[in-house]
């Protein structure tokens, strides 16, 4: 089994000694007493990179000793550079000498404004003449959405959802088996690894790397982190009642991610985390969810790198299967996010949270890309990917929630806690009352007029279900 751990082959960012040793493997150039050295001469390609976006980061170190003048770096286009991860880019870097070294990071995005193909190289040049140059490519594209794809998604909120529904519904469902190839094309890093989420930090090196095949988990290993890699369902199939198909196969959820990250997660919903219990090697949290004041149990925080990504594909679940959660098994994990309606889907708290971490961390090239890949294997797309504008017109424009708080068909519960009934008052009066326990269960309840009867139900909490003409509405009620 082999893993390449940046952390050993990058130490000669860190060692002059080191960096001399590798020097027939790195572009170099001795100006007499000058020495300067790039930690590599070619970038891998940057693949395909929509237009008017820009690309996912990757980076290389400039070495220099005895070093009079300064370094000029020149970037073809579309290519810039920075000393930033995510700031200031630009086509021209220069880099001054302290005590004649430098040790420098550069950090290397495309900015494609034109639909080519590109072989491009960033320049280095010093002293009397000298360059040195770094090569990479990439290819520009347009859109991939197909022609029409969404020509009938023209509404907002619940409509818009369903809308979504219809023309997203209905992929080419793959085996379970199948998803360790596709992995190979929509998870790899420009690099040909695999790229994981619960242990990738950006702008750094990771704390190890896994490598297609020969770190796949075989049921052994996974004892610590860096062992194998397995398949994340990052929306637990115990949620939707197993390994049932389509859920269970559906790329748009599933990541390749290391074993023991994977295990820690469990089935516990995302969430905020303040004070963790367990901390991973790239900063993802196990603890207490401290967003929202609905759920205090144990939630996973991934980095921020990473959240708008499982947002979106946590809200494309929720549009893809609108017509199958009102009959999935949930497990209580479950249950602490979902709001068992059509829509919104989620509980409020989980919403809001959703809304931020896709404001914050907006669709990347790596997902654009995904998205694309996991096309052209299911013949179905995440919209809320290839049209970010929708998550806010659909959830962020409503005011339908769960719980006591307001929403456009507002429906009081009373008592709440209760003993032998309750009752209920709406201007809108439903056509059918849905009881469900905790964990997902629908409970047959008696109701006559506006009350509702539950002396016959243990104590404990459940959730009432009101459908009326054009709505649904769930609130918490605790049985005493």
């Amino acid at each position: 089994m082999y893993k390449l751990s940046l952390l050993l082959l990058l130490s000669l960012a860190t060692a002059w000694s080191a960096a001399y040793t590798q020097k027939t493997d790195v572009a170099s150039h001795n100006d007499r007493s000058s020495n300067v050295y790039l930690s590599t001469h070619e970038l891998p390609g940057f693949r395909q990179v929509y237009v008017h976006t820009e690309s996912d980061v990757q980076y290389y170190t400039v070495f220099a000793e005895n070093l009079m003048s300064e370094i000029t770096l020149e970037a073809d286009y579309p290519l810039k550079v920075s000393l930033d991860c995510y700031h200031d880019f630009q086509s021209t870097l220069t880099l001054t000498p302290e005590g004649g070294s430098i040790e420098q990071r550069i950090y290397v995005r495309a900015f494609p404004e034109s639909i080519d193909e590109f072989q491009v190289a960033i320049s280095h040049q010093f002293g009397a003449d000298n360059t040195i140059e770094l090569t990479t490519h990439l290819e520009s594209t347009s859109s991939q959405i197909p022609d029409g794809y969404y020509s009938t998604a023209t509404g907002s909120g619940s409509e818009l959802k369903t809308q979504l529904h219809h023309i997203v519904k209905d992929h080419n469902s793959q085996s379970y088996n199948s998803l360790w190839t596709h992995f190979e094309t929509t998870d790899a890093t420009f690099s040909g690894k695999v790229w994981d989420i619960y242990s990738d930090i950006p702008c750094q090196e990771p704390p190890y790397i896994f490598t297609f095949g020969d770190d796949q988990d075989s049921g052994f290993g996974g004892n610590q982190e860096g062992d194998v890699y397995n398949r994340e369902h990052s929306m637990p199939r115990s949620w939707f009642g197993g390994a049932v198909n389509p859920m269970n196969t559906d790329l748009y959820h599933i990541y390749p991610v290391d074993k023991h990250v994977n295990a820690v997660r469990d089935n516990y919903p995302f969430g905020m985390v303040d004070n963790p219990t367990w901390t991973s090697l790239n900063g993802g949290k196990l603890g207490p969810n401290t967003t929202g004041n609905t759920y205090s149990g144990t939630a996973f925080e991934p980095i921020d790198a990473y959240k708008g990504d499982l947002a979106r594909a946590f809200l494309y679940m929720i549009t893809r299967y609108e017509d199958r959660i009102e009959d999935w098994t949930y497990s209580d994990e479950g249950n602490q996010m979902f709001d068992h309606n059509t829509y919104p889907g989620y509980q409020e708290w989980v919403i809001d949270m959703f809304l931020k971490w896709h404001q914050n961390d907006p669709v990347s090239q790596k997902e654009r890309l995904r998205n694309d890949l996991v096309y052209q294997i299911q013949g179905n797309r995440n919209p809320f990917v290839d049209k970010p504008q929708w998550v806010e017109k659909i959830w962020g424009d409503t005011t339908l929630s769960t719980g006591n708080q307001p929403h456009n068909h507002p429906i009081k519960v009373f008592p709440n806690p209760a003993d032998d009934y309750v009752q209920y008052s709406s201007q809108y009066p439903p056509h059918t009352i849905e009881l469900f326990s905790w964990d997902g269960r629908k409970r047959e309840i008696f109701w006559d007029n506006t009350t509702i009867s539950v002396k016959h139900l243990p104590s404990g909490v459940y959730f009432l279900r009101f459908k009326g003409p054009g709505y649904s509405v769930s609130e918490k009620l605790i049985i005493q």
